[in-house]
């Protein structure tokens, strides 16, 4: 139960019945281990059909088939499961608890950590059945809760072993980034264990996390750390912990301030529109979660002090100063805003932004977006940059990142291979980075896609296994959501869950333009490719300059060609050639669409040029790399592959 529901029997996984609710009845009878009224069962599960309990039945035979028959005890009034001599996760937890996770065997703890494999009955979700979805939020929040005592058992266990209680404190604040105690006895264990640097990026994180969300355990946090700071050992302190007590020094992470944006207008009225840029551009940054973003309690003093802007980021510890300027004219506006270096002093970026004024609150939403679409990636560009000049003694868990990103976005496979290497010294530094996991799947995932793995099914559980890693340690990281959506698609076939987890990186991060191009993949592959487009063009809206910028053409050229515009798909698909002739997709979607715009010749010339980047595509290729749900869009593409002249020899 703890992850997707799974059953075996002799060490055999059993194939579940395809019926999502049918899942769902084993689970809750599973899990309830009493008989049920059959009247409960059709109200929670079958509010609607003209038959409910015809559709129980036909679950219970379904369930027969797949468990042992006789495990399924029902009679005219009431259902239940027999769990006699079976071992179910979730149960086998509550009796450990129940006898105190304290005086357990240690086996049976780390047998029982073992088991929390993650979110329980993931992708068993009924948002239409309300009793259903209740009792499963009930259920998940019980389990999370059992995950919380199991874990802090284990921590006082092994209190006196500092680096096996590292393992389990880690998972402990991933379960709740903003619990300050979990994320203090952290710090205490890394620096006893002799981890300075990541007890330092710890410290930072939780900081950060805490004052966004007001949380009151911020000055705890900060009074902790000063105090096992001061105390710790010598060799500790060369290990490169932080000596000053401020917390913006602390924040060796670039920091980014975003100060108030100067009303120009003459008019005290545009002030609020002014102030109301600033702050959706604090939280918008904030949302990327790359980098610490000074909080508006902070920068916004400057608005009564004034001075030099540079200066004053300087003294909040941010790196770079986001500043800019609103001026309204009629009912025109102009919102200027530049990018600066606060260390140097010299601008990096600037944009002007010329706008009539309409609905305000739609006009702030969009100059937010287009702000904070530019501002990140450069960033993160300059600061990638500034890790390559750095000595390799001296690179963080961030310069590595950077590193790794900067290769995964050449897009060759030497790029593939080298942000592999950096990325597993990312992780020997601090394993419990979320982002270094996440950018992990995302190197696997370029891979797999790209056909330089030797084995493209198989590096797609890899992605899936990162990107579980990424999210169990901090939910809130947009990218790992993003990762696990499609990497569920791709290597369980799961679309809803797909979908709801790029939702979910979405609701995260709006601005983040990798997550509307899955978004928009998964669309495409579960049968819905103009709702597809929709989260593709605003990817491309987003970024038009950006590093998946063929990957996004070729999938907007797939979209296309699976709603008839075979025009639109050879110009998404040239287009993303043009960007990186090596792209083997959008080679093959080219080719489908030439085929079925009766272009031969031209599909024919593509044909040869697709031979020289991939071997040979055949249809078992097709099959494994293109999931469509229906196989009228898998035979679509087929159709329009074998009219530009292609045979699977």
């Amino acid at each position: 139960m703890l992850g997707g529901l799974a059953i075996w029997r002799e060490g055999e996984e059993l194939r579940l019945p395809q019926s999502k609710k049918t899942r769902a009845l084993l689970a809750y009878l599973a899990l309830e281990a009493r008989p049920i009224r059959r009247e409960r069962l059709t109200a929670m599960l079958w509010e609607v059909p003209d038959d409910p309990r015809g559709a129980l039945r036909w679950s219970l035979s379904k369930l027969r088939e797949t468990v042992e028959a006789t495990r399924i005890v029902s009679d005219r009034d009431t259902v239940a499961f027999d769990a006699a001599d079976a071992a179910i996760d979730l149960a086998e937890i509550r009796g450990l608890d129940r006898t105190g996770f304290d005086a357990a065997p240690a086996a049976a703890l780390a047998k029982a950590a073992e088991a929390f494999r993650g979110e329980l009955l993931a992708g068993l979700d009924l948002p239409d059945c309300h009793d259903f979805q209740a009792w499963l939020v009930a259920m998940r929040e019980e389990a999370t809760a059992l995950h919380r005592r199991l874990l802090q058992a284990l921590v006082r266990r092994e209190a006196n072993q500092p680096e096996h209680a590292v393992p389990h404190a880690r998972r402990l604040v991933g379960l709740d980034p903003q619990d300050a105690a979990a994320r203090i006895e952290l710090i205490r264990l890394l620096i006893a264990a002799g981890h300075g640097r990541e007890a330092e990026e710890q410290y930072r994180l939780g900081s950060r996390l805490l004052d966004e969300a007001g949380a009151a355990g911020a000055q705890a946090l900060r009074k902790a750390w000063i105090e096992l700071r001061d105390a710790r050992p010598a060799a500790a302190r060369e290990a490169g912990l932080a000596v000053a007590a401020s917390p913006a020094i602390l924040l060796n992470r670039p920091a980014v301030a975003v100060l108030p944006f100067d009303n120009m207008s003459g008019d005290p009225e545009q002030e609020y529109f002014a102030d109301g840029i600033t702050d959706d551009l604090i939280t918008a940054l904030s949302q990327w979660r790359w980098f610490p973003v000074i909080a508006r309690s902070s920068t916004f003093a400057f608005k009564q002090r004034g001075g030099d802007a540079v200066a004053f980021s300087r003294e909040l510890g941010a790196r770079y100063a986001v500043l800019g300027s609103v001026r309204r004219s009629g009912e025109r506006l102009r919102v200027s805003t530049q990018l600066v270096d606060a260390v140097g002093g010299h601008q990096l970026w600037a944009e002007r932004y010329d706008r009539r004024i309409g609905d305000v609150f739609a006009l702030q939403d969009e100059l937010t977006e287009s702000i904070v679409t530019q501002v990140a990636p450069e960033v993160a560009r300059v600061e990638g940059y500034r890790a390559e000049r750095k000595a390799e003694a001296d690179l963080t868990v961030w310069d590595l990142n950077l590193r790794a990103l900067a290769l995964i976005n050449k897009g060759t496979p030497e790029g593939f291979t080298e942000a592999k290497g950096v990325l597993e010294r990312s992780l020997a530094l601090n394993a419990g980075a979320s982002h270094t996991h996440a950018l992990m799947a995302l190197r696997n995932y370029h891979e797999a896609l790209l056909v330089w793995a030797r084995d493209p099914i198989d590096t797609s559980g890899e992605v899936l296994a990162a990107a579980q890693a990424a999210v169990s340690l901090d939910e809130r990281n947009w990218l790992a959501h993003a990762m696990h959506g499609i990497s569920v698609m791709w290597h369980r076939r799961d679309y809803d869950t797909a979908a709801a987890a790029e939702r979910r990186a979405l609701a995260l991060n709006p601005s983040a333009t990798l997550a509307h191009q899955f978004q928009g993949c998964v669309l495409i592959f579960a049968g819905a490719p103009r709702e597809a487009l929709v989260h593709l063009d605003a990817a491309l809206r987003l970024n038009p300059q950006g590093s998946n910028m063929t990957m996004l053409l070729s999938d907007m050229a797939l979209a296309y060609m699976l709603i008839g515009e075979h025009e639109s798909a050879v110009g998404s698909a040239q287009r993303a050639i043009g960007n990186f002739p090596g792209d083997i997709r959008a080679q093959q979607r080219l080719i489908a669409a030439l085929g079925h715009l009766g272009r031969r010749d031209e599909a024919q010339a593509a044909l040869a040029e697709l031979a020289r980047w991939q071997r040979r595509l055949s249809r078992r290729y097709i099959e494994l790399t293109y999931p469509f749900r229906d196989s009228a869009d898998f035979e679509m593409f087929v159709a329009g592959l074998k009219r530009a002249g292609w045979r699977d020899d």
